[in-house]
């Protein structure tokens, strides 16, 4: 009997519902599945401390992904896989915007047969590839003076990743595309060249500009959570230097406040309370236009440092020893 006329002698109502069951069950394996692979790759850019599950976290990892397919995977282009499709199978987006990941040529191989071989790489669509593989929920960006920081569904937050574990992370994916690959690839740029120290670093050195976030990202109604510590720290109300000047500076007559000082200090109280760090050029433009409008004293060229010698601060201001930490974390 055919599927066709087996579907006819079965009630519409029991049909409809065994069919809305399949569909659950497809969907089901297929997100169990990714988050298997979600959390392998994620695995290679947390820190050795456990992470605990949060419902909210999986939940709005589910949600944003469900929807998400990988583009081409059917069971013929698998087997004809080369590096270029296999990568923009998985990043169309970066694809498209950045070009194919390699330039492949076609030789003659061993047996006298045609073989691929992937024999330039694209920088720049790797540097953009480590933002997150889309299918995945996978997030990540690079603030200046602090570094890498990716979205971990875990605890639906952003947390701080070091540049190492983001040359594994880069390292990994080529070898998954090389374990992909079929007779008519030939691997060996893949696993030796494309994956040599100082490919790897040249690329996650161009992904610090390619990924590079405004500090304000993790500021506002919209900002991003942060996870560190195990705590979960809400985004915040105002940025950290001008949270820093309002609670660090004080008017202090006769005393002064040399700007490179006042940035040593600030990077402290960042760590402190986990905000987010900005680079010097950034927080001495905050500073000069926020202690001004406090208490009306300019930026001046002519404050002396303990050796003698000039440089930029202000006049009649000091810095409290310990400002109290105004940043917030969830409930």
């Amino acid at each position: 009997m055919s599927y066709k006329n087996f579907e006819q002698g079965i009630p519409s109502s029991r049909l409809q519902a065994w069919k809305e069951k399949e569909a659950r069950e497809l969907l089901r394996r297929e997100m169990t599945s990714r988050w298997q692979e979600s959390e392998r790759i994620l695995g290679i850019l947390r820190s050795t401390a456990s992470v605990t599950d949060t419902t909210e976290g999986v939940e709005a990892w589910f949600n944003g992904v469900r929807d998400y397919h990988l583009h081409h995977a059917n069971s013929e282009q698998a087997v004809s896989w080369t590096p270029g499709s296999w990568f923009g199978s998985r990043f169309p987006e970066v694809a498209e915007r950045f070009g194919r990941a390699f330039f492949e040529e076609t030789v003659v191989g061993m047996n006298g047969g045609p073989v691929i071989r992937a024999s330039v790489i694209n920088e720049d669509f790797f540097a953009a590839m480590l933002g997150g593989e889309k299918r995945l929920g996978h997030r990540m960006v690079h603030l200046p003076g602090e570094g890498f920081l990716y979205h971990d569904p875990k605890v639906n937050a952003f947390s701080i990743t070091s540049d190492q574990k983001v040359e594994i992370l880069l390292s990994n994916y080529l070898i998954k595309c090389a374990e992909d690959m079929g007779r008519n690839v030939d691997s060996k740029l893949l696993i030796k060249e494309h994956r040599s120290p100082s490919v790897l670093a040249s690329i996650v050195s161009r992904a610090r500009t390619v990924l590079e976030a405004d500090p304000r990202f993790f500021q506002g109604i919209n900002g991003a959570r942060r996870h560190a510590h195990g705590t979960i720290f809400q985004p915040a109300t105002i940025s950290s230097p001008e949270d820093f000047i309002h609670n660090a500076f004080t008017r202090s007559e006769g005393c002064s406040v040399v700007v490179g000082e006042a940035y040593q200090e600030f990077l402290r109280y960042c760590q402190m309370g986990n905000l987010t760090r900005v680079e010097f050029t950034e927080f001495k433009r905050v500073a000069r236009e926020l202690v001004f409008e406090k208490f009306q004293l300019g930026l001046r060229r002519d404050i002396r440092t303990p050796e003698g010698r000039q440089t930029h601060g202000w006049k009649h201001v000091r810095l409290l020893p310990e400002p109290s930490l105004h940043f917030t974390e969830a409930a």
